[in-house]
């Protein structure tokens, strides 16, 4: 069994910084701790983990043709 890595006040605040800009999976990541341990520490910092994903084509619509 892995030895539990504690929490430290660095981590908690880069946690609340990236929570919401990127996926759980990414966030994991980028703090060295598995996504269990992840939502875990959010909750109990009351961190919303809610990421939309903004990474979607933009579309505009087409210009009507003039005299149309």
């Amino acid at each position: 069994m892995a030895k539990r890595q504690l929490w430290t006040e660095y981590d908690n605040a880069k946690l609340k910084r990236l929570a919401g800009t990127k996926s759980l999976a990414d966030l994991a990541a980028e703090l060295g701790r598995t996504e269990g341990a992840v939502v875990v520490q959010a909750s109990k910092l009351k961190v919303s983990l809610a990421y939309k994903n903004n990474r979607r084509a933009s579309f505009s619509y087409p210009q009507s043709a003039p005299g149309v």
